[in-house]
């Protein structure tokens, strides 16, 4: 008998009901499942937050469950004309700690916060979103409110670093784009 970890489980009850149970678990709860919830709560987090950075026009959304008064998308999103003038105002004043001019963190932050969520809500370069996301947070936390490190950034920036580690998962235009480039390599470039 092999002495590695998986087969001193397998002899162990507890071992054997772990293993078990992890697999259960990753039938019931696919990570493809869990990546796009992840994906789509970090989204509607920063979307919402970018809306109220811009200004242009609106377009109501309003999406209901068939036969029911239950809506699953119920809002009016602003497309990005521009940078609303009360968020130069915000930079100037209560995030002037941030280590970049406050004209330029404004612009960066605001259309950041309305391109960046479409590009996780798809799946569509979800490490690299995730990563600046995570960075903006993080800099956020330090120069301009570190007092909610503890409150909320820390959560958000555990779930973005997890979109970085482990990818969008299996519902995303990644993994399609991926499936694609593997099909379209000839045998003879496999490793």
């Amino acid at each position: 008998m092999t002495n590695t970890p998986s087969a001193r489980a397998r002899g162990s009850i507890i071992g054997a009901g772990a293993e078990g149970l992890g697999r259960i678990c990753s039938v019931l709860v696919p990570y493809a499942l869990v990546g796009l919830l992840l994906r789509l709560v970090m989204a509607r987090l920063f979307f919402l937050s970018g809306q109220t950075k811009i200004d242009g026009p609106r377009i109501p959304l309003h999406l209901k469950v068939p036969g029911t008064n239950v809506f699953l998308v119920d809002l009016d999103v602003v497309l990005p004309r521009e940078v609303a003038p009360a968020t130069f105002q915000l930079f100037e004043t209560q995030h002037a700690n941030l280590p970049i001019a406050p004209d330029l963190a404004a612009y960066l932050l605001s259309y950041g916060e309305f391109v960046l969520p479409i590009c996780l809500v798809l799946g569509f370069a979800t490490r690299l979103t995730a990563l600046t996301l995570a960075i903006a947070t993080i800099g956020f936390a330090l120069y301009v409110a570190p007092a909610l490190w503890w409150g909320a950034y820390v959560y958000w920036v555990v779930i973005l670093l997890t979109l970085v580690s482990v990818g969008g998962g299996a519902i995303s235009i990644d993994a399609l784009l991926r499936t694609l480039y593997r099909r379209e390599r000839t045998p003879a470039e496999m490793p």
